[in-house]
């Protein structure tokens, strides 16, 4: 397909950048409402017929406490907030990542897969040797999403170590589910060897100017 041209000119493709969000960015409301919105969107879909009808993921005070601990991603397109993704260390070991989510229109472009990365990255450099996700799953029958998402996580690395009641992960959530549940565990190796110059540095970011949807 020709790069699109206008008046004669090459117009340049939006980047895709990641960035480690700033503590004090949990007060900015359009930012976490913003991220509450990628994150309900994303898992209403992929995680549709597991929950009672109204229930959401997070809100805004989760996802402000995650921007405050330091452990926020965010994903931004042409100054657009796309995708976010939170890691948090669980011991010296190993680190837990979670709620990686991409706006739906998005998804496709590799937004998870860099956000992942990054994730990744992040926690090598801090000297973490191990990253953790976990995947909830239904019990005695298979989300055609989650099937999905257990093979993406492979084609990543990652392999599955274990299952997890729900109610040790995530009691709080519990009357909301539709169905019964449990959490399959994932682990991978951070490798010794990766690139050292890629996104996000260890110094937290302030998302500028954001554009409103």
């Amino acid at each position: 397909m020709p790069t699109p041209r206008t008046a004669g000119r090459r117009v340049a493709s939006p980047t895709l950048e990641v960035v480690l969000l700033a503590a004090d960015q949990a007060s900015d409301e359009t930012v976490v409402n913003e991220l509450v919105h990628i994150v309900n969107g994303a898992y209403a879909i992929g995680e549709a017929g597991l929950w009672r009808e109204g229930a959401t993921r997070t809100g805004p005070t989760e996802i402000a406490e995650a921007i405050r601990s330091g452990g926020m991603l965010a994903a931004t397109l042409a100054g657009r907030l796309v995708g976010c993704a939170y890691v948090r260390p669980l011991d010296a070991d190993t680190a837990d990542l979670g709620l990686i989510s991409a706006a739906p229109e998005q998804w496709g472009t590799g937004i998870g897969r860099e956000l992942v990365r990054a994730a990744e990255d992040l926690m090598h450099r801090r000297g973490v040797p191990t990253m953790q996700l976990e995947l909830l799953v239904p019990k005695g029958w298979d989300h055609p999403n989650k099937q999905r998402l257990r093979d993406w996580y492979t084609r990543l690395g990652y392999r599955v170590i274990g299952t997890a009641p729900f109610e040790q992960l995530a009691a709080h959530l519990g009357p909301q589910l539709a169905t019964p549940c449990q959490f399959l565990i994932f682990h991978k190796p951070l490798a010794r060897h990766r690139a050292r110059d890629v996104y996000p540095t260890d110094q937290p970011t302030a998302v500028p100017g954001l554009n409103r949807r």
